[in-house]
């Protein structure tokens, strides 16, 4: 690879997508925003050390994305969908909005995408989901989709931790659960976050991060399971473009979890929230496995 090909390969704008503002449903969740406009900030510390330029980091609202991500070089640009419930996402999202992303954006001019959990769902061709929710609290059901903004060609499917319980309003419980690239491995909050599944198209996909096979089985996986639902993270191109998308929050740590409130605010939710804010990897762990495992892979990936 010319020197040339790794430099233009630098992402130097980063745009976060902090919900269409308009629209009563808002699209991500606003923690999830915060999280994620907070954690490019963190990460620009790192980028001087590995001997890479800092990042212009932007929050765009829903209706001026379209004329932000114009007014960029996509090459150099990374834009961020941050978590939010998959089917919000898909209605906030205009046709035209959703066509601009995929097609011109990413397919036609080689920009980058990073989506978390809900987004990522949403991103994928087909989502699965078996769980309980607003709509079914009380009779767990599989529910499948197909998505409005199918940027990955295989399926989503989740969620990994389900709500042990028979009636709650959400179909999970959160959990602090241990990942690896194949050398290094981390502990990172999941919350609601599944599998991606390949399938068979000519879409060039490659796994990031997995889930380590003791903590499948820890989480209820049969061995013969192990293998479908290990991928957490993927790369999957689109055109020119290229898109990360990842199923847990790699944002939240310790200092994020007052246990006492948490228990008394979400009691039998089936989240053990000590053990969350105990096993949490720290800090600069995360912000260092996320940059290395992830962001640079997807910063690396040319035509």
């Amino acid at each position: 690879m010319s020197m040339k090909a790794v430099v233009n390969s630098f992402i130097r704008n980063v745009i976060v997508y902090k919900g269409h503002e308009e629209n009563p449903l808002l699209g991500p969740y606003a923690d999830n925003i915060t999280k994620q406009i907070d954690m490019f900030h963190i990460l620009n510390r790192y980028r001087e050390e590995y001997g890479r330029p800092p990042w212009k980091i932007t929050a765009i609202a829903g209706e001026k994305l379209i004329s932000a991500l114009q007014e960029c070089n996509p090459k150099e640009t990374l834009l961020v969908i941050p978590a939010g419930q998959s089917s919000n996402l898909e209605k906030v999202f205009s046709v035209a909005q959703t066509s601009f992303i995929k097609n011109q954006f990413l397919a036609e001019r080689g920009g980058r995408l990073y989506a978390t959990c809900g987004a990522s769902y949403a991103m994928s061709k087909v989502r699965k989901y078996n769980g309980l929710c607003t709509q079914q609290p009380e009779k767990r059901e599989l529910t499948i989709k197909q998505s409005a903004f199918p940027l990955f060609e295989g399926t989503a499917e989740g969620p990994l931790c389900p709500f042990p319980g028979e009636k709650y309003k959400v179909g999970f419980y959160s959990d602090a659960v241990t990942v690896t690239n194949g050398k290094d491995k981390c502990t990172i909050y999941l919350s609601g976050g599944g599998s991606f599944l390949p399938d068979a198209s000519a879409q060039k996909v490659k796994t990031l991060v997995k889930y380590l096979d003791s903590e499948l089985t820890r989480l209820g996986k049969p061995l013969a399971e192990h293998k479908d639902s290990a991928n957490a993270t993927i790369l999957a191109k689109v055109g020119k473009g290229t898109v990360l998308l990842s199923m847990f929050h790699p944002y939240y740590g310790s200092k994020d979890f007052n246990v006492e409130l948490y228990e008394k605010t979400f009691p039998n939710c089936g989240t053990n929230w000590r053990a969350v804010k105990d096993n949490l990897s720290p800090l600069d762990e995360r912000m260092r496995f996320v940059l290395n495992s992830m962001l640079f892979p997807l910063e690396d990936a040319n035509e």
